[in-house]
């Protein structure tokens, strides 16, 4: 699953804003390593619809390194986690 994503001089600001850094570890590219064009700039809630991403301001968008991005974009894939379900839900009284 690949979120939205926000490229071209909004990228720049905002990768320059954090300074390389992801905004969710300490992971910080070098300026001017490849590393750098592996940065992802997305909005935090990465559930945000790509025709809604695009309109996220400025300084709602955040910094993923590849890994953070990846760990958040599987926990999204997987789903919420819910209870399995018993057969005393289902169960009526006399």
């Amino acid at each position: 699953m690949r979120g939205p994503l926000i490229s071209g001089l909004l990228w720049v600001r905002v990768v320059n804003r954090e300074a390389r850094q992801c905004t969710n570890c300490p992971a910080r590219a070098a300026e001017g390593s490849a590393a750098v064009q592996a940065l992802v700039v997305a909005p935090a809630d990465l559930r945000t619809p790509t025709h809604e991403a695009v309109r996220t301001p400025e300084d709602e968008l955040r910094v993923w390194c590849p890994a953070c991005y990846t760990r958040a974009t599987k926990r999204l894939r997987r789903g919420p986690t819910v209870p399995p379900q018993t057969d005393a839900l289902f169960e009526m009284e006399p």
